[in-house]
Formats: structure tokens, sequence, C-alpha cells
């Protein structure tokens, strides 16, 4: 019954389009709705209705909570566990004078570890109420969050970017969304900008695109149909489609060499580098 009682209210916070989670326009009108004080509890409910922003229920630190106290220890968690990839990885990359775009932003937790460091960071989504709870929770004077939309893109300029990052978005992409996405940090990044892209490779659990697509059983079609699916490619796949779009490989790293605690689980994803050709 509690099992049912989740999923139900994962499928009527869907938005309409594939991997469109917490995209339901009643979400971003509600939140317009509560009072400004009341907005940010709001926004750490509505997130916590989708399985894809990290809010683990059932993991035993949080027993004993109320729903208050639980939801803002993962926020907390969420919040130092981004600050850890800033840190870590994505420091090494970018520059205080830099214009970025975070590219998939969710709920705007790595944008806002990121924006202390760089001139400016635009967070860019599918979902409309994934934004609206990065307005809330996440904001900074320097981060503007659009939605992709019909002209979302608009408002960043052509050629303005120093670098885009995108993490834990590449391997929920199919080759086609993958080429979309590719195509437009190829028009907002200024020749010689920086591409960092999290990838996945292939192993036991993470299988390809085709095989994803072969699975025509209900529950499978289902995945497909609302993208929960998580695709390996491998690293040949990968240099393969970026530099197809005018990309030059600068270098794959193995992410296990910025987050040696996690060394286990990461071992098949990569931190890919490159930049945009003149």
């Amino acid at each position: 019954m509690v099992k049912s009682l989740e999923v139900a209210k994962w499928f009527v916070s869907l938005g309409k389009e594939p991997q469109n989670y917490l995209g339901a326009k009643w979400i971003p009108a509600l939140l317009r709705r509560v009072p400004e004080s009341g907005r940010p509890l709001w926004a750490l409910r509505i997130l916590s209705l989708s399985p894809h922003y990290f809010f683990d229920h059932d993991n035993p630190k949080y027993r004993g909570m109320s729903n208050t106290e639980y939801l803002e220890a993962n926020f907390d968690a969420v919040t130092k566990s981004r600050e850890n990839i800033y840190e870590k990885m994505l420091s090494r990359y970018l520059d205080a004078n830099d214009t970025v775009l975070d590219y998939g932003c969710g709920p705007g937790f790595l944008a806002k570890a990121t924006a202390p460091y760089v001139r400016k960071i635009y967070g860019l989504d599918l979902s409309l109420g994934a934004i609206e709870c990065a307005r809330i929770i996440n904001s900074a004077e320097n981060i503007e969050y659009i939605a992709v939309g019909k002209d979302g893109l608009d408002a960043i300029p052509d050629g303005g970017l120093n670098a885009v990052y995108s993490f834990a978005v590449i391997q929920h992409l199919t080759n086609e969304v993958f080429e979309i996405v590719l195509k437009n940090c190829y028009r907002k990044l200024k020749p010689g900008g920086q591409l960092l892209l999290h990838i996945q490779l292939n192993d036991e659990t993470w299988k390809s695109e085709e095989e994803f697509r072969k699975d025509r059983s209900a529950k499978g079609r289902v995945k497909f149909k609302i993208g929960l699916h998580c695709f390996g490619r491998t690293e040949q796949e990968h240099i393969e489609i970026v530099s197809k779009h005018g990309f030059e490989i600068v270098e794959i790293k193995k992410l296990e060499n910025f987050f040696t605690e996690f060394a286990d689980e990461i071992r098949s994803q990569r931190l890919l580098v490159a930049r945009r050709g003149d």
C-alpha cells in the first residue's frame, strides 16, 4: 500500500515529456501560492515526490525523524555532497571569471555549490517543478535558473559560455537527445570553451540503449517511455558522438581519481573533458 502511494505521487508529478520528473504544471503554481516563509519546506516536500533527486527514504540514519527533520537532514546531506563534487572535481576546471552552464541542473544543488567560484552560472533543466524548487532552496545572486522550454536557451547568448558541465544526466539520455544537448552546448560555448561531462561506461548493470529498446515486456516499455533508463556507452562511443559535434577531446578521467572514498561504486564512471573547436 505504501509503495503504491509513492508510485501514485510520483506519476501525478510527472510532466508530459519522458524524464520530465516534477514537470507537472501544478507544482510551480502551488509553490508560488505558498507564503514565502514556508516555501523552502514545501520545495523539499515536492522534491521528495520523485525518486530522482537523491532523497534516500530507506537510509537507516533517518529512522525516527519527523518528516520535516528528514527533509532538512537530507537537504544538508545533498548540499554537502555537491560541495564535495565542486571542490574535488569541478574546481580543477573552472575559473572565477567564467560564465558557466549547469546542463540538467535539477533542483540546483551543484549550481549553488559552484556559484561562489564563478562569475555567473545558468542552471538549465527540463522540469518546471525542479527549476522552481531550485529558485527557492538554491538561489544566489549570480545564478539564473531557466527551463528548457521553447525559448529557454535564448536566455543564454550564443558563444557566451566559458564552460558547460553536466553531472548525472548524460547516462539517462537517448543518443538522439544526447546529440541535441551537444549541439546546444556547441552553440552556446565560446571557441575553446570547455565541456565537462559525467559519463557512465557499460558494465554488468548499465545496459546500452539498444538493449533497453529490445525489452518489449510491459515493464520494459513503461520504463523506456517515461525515461527510467540508465544507458552505458563505451568510452569510444562517447568520444565519437562528442567529436562528431565539433568538440576536441582533452581527457577522460576515472571518477574514482577524484572520489577515492567511493571507488568501488563509481569504477565505471568517467569525467569526459572536451573543448569546442574554433
